[in-house]
């Protein structure tokens, strides 16, 4: 029994050694440099976990054409498509469920264009910007679920400046301000849902200045506050209510971030 056991090792040996040169074969036809050292051809890298990372094709060193890379799951992470003519390359960025989490374009390693960003669960836009060789310029928007616009705001340089509006999800005005070199700075309006002016006030460089005024629902005048830079001069007829509407607006300023995504372009030769 022994000698058969012995025996079926030395016929296999043949077998296994076959499918391990076949596999040297297959691994030489990728990951190739040319004698300046410069990549050439399909390329492949792996996690330490054994997964794919990216796959695509170089050509004198650069990436051609598409790639496409991966979660250490194995689940899709990016399609970049690279045109070596025109130096950009459109990038499909994916969540780890499969769903597309942003759509744009890169000049070079920087963001231009238009990019369009979604929704991890209801998979609907949930905002777009506008980039000019890595710097936000003209409107950015933030949607709700239904496509209608909960805000807008324009930039210009990377720094706001211009417009910044909300909105109900009816499309009707909420919020009007106005930024100047990344500071609020002139009027500024808060509405109900019926159209009628809740606050008006004045910005100078973000501190309130100036007479603000507070009015009910039928479009009376409930409250006059006098502010000098931020500071209020008849505190004392502030309530709690007004206090928080304050914290509120100190709070969410100007917040208009992008969702959180990975920088899928490769940033240096580590990548790639």
């Amino acid at each position: 029994m022994k000698s058969l056991f012995i025996i079926l090792i030395f016929i296999s040996l043949p077998g296994i050694a076959f499918l391990q040169t076949n596999s040297n074969i297959n691994d030489t036809l990728f990951n190739k440099v040319d004698k300046n050292g410069l990549k050439q051809g399909y390329w492949k890298k792996y996690y330490h976990t054994g997964n794919l990372k990216y796959s695509g094709l170089f050509k004198d060193d650069k990436p051609v054409g598409e790639f496409s890379r991966y979660f250490e799951s194995g689940n899709l992470k990016a399609k970049m498509n690279f045109d070596t003519l025109s130096n950009y390359t459109e990038a499909k960025i994916y969540y780890e469920n499969g769903a597309l989490a942003a759509h744009g374009y890169y000049l070079k390693s920087m963001k231009d264009s238009l990019w369009k960003f979604y929704s991890y669960y209801e998979k609907t836009l949930i905002s777009d910007e506008i980039y000019n060789k890595g710097m936000k310029n003209g409107l950015a928007h933030k949607y709700y679920s239904n496509g209608n616009t909960t805000e807008k705001i324009e930039w210009k340089n990377n720094i706001k400046n211009g417009i910044w509006e909300q909105y109900y999800q009816d499309n009707s005005l909420r919020l009007k301000g106005q930024y100047k070199n990344g500071k609020l700075t002139g009027d500024y309006f808060v509405y109900y849902p019926n159209g009628h002016i809740q606050v008006k006030g004045h910005y100078l460089e973000d501190k309130r200045h100036g007479k603000w005024i507070f009015y009910d629902k039928e479009n009376s005048i409930k409250l006059e506050l006098n502010f000098h830079f931020d500071n209020v001069e008849n505190e004392e007829e502030l309530t709690e209510t007004q206090q928080e509407f304050f914290r509120n607006i100190d709070r969410n300023m100007s917040k208009f971030n992008e969702p959180k995504q990975e920088d899928f372009y490769p940033s240096d030769s580590e990548e790639y």
